[in-house]
């Protein structure tokens, strides 16, 4: 009768203690699934605040385009106008070295 009284014993020792293990393992697992998912929300915040950073520099990059197209618009024009009177200078000191050329200079 020994034997049976030791063997319930036995029994019911090695549910409670199961029972503890496996609820302090959850309680763990719990705990981890809370951190992961806080880890992850803050994560996840992180990403979105610099996507949006990301969308503000790529705006500011396109406005910056139509600025350097509108800019390069007027540079070729200006360059045009030098071209033209550059090309006029020269007409005048052609024009000019002729005449000087006729012309005695005096000693």
């Amino acid at each position: 009768m020994t034997l049976f009284w030791l063997a319930l014993a036995f029994f019911v020792f090695v549910i409670v203690a199961s029972t503890i293990f496996v609820t302090l393992r959850g309680l763990a697992l719990f705990r981890a699934f809370k951190r992961l998912s806080r880890e992850t929300g803050a994560a996840l915040d992180r990403i979105a605040s610099s996507s949006a950073e990301i969308e503000l520099h790529l705006q500011a990059a396109a406005t910056s385009g139509s600025a350097l197209e509108a800019s390069l618009a007027r540079l070729h024009i200006s360059r045009s106008v030098l071209a033209v009177l550059t090309s006029a200078i020269a007409d005048v000191r052609a024009s000019v070295g002729r005449i000087t050329a006729v012309v005695p200079r005096s000693k």
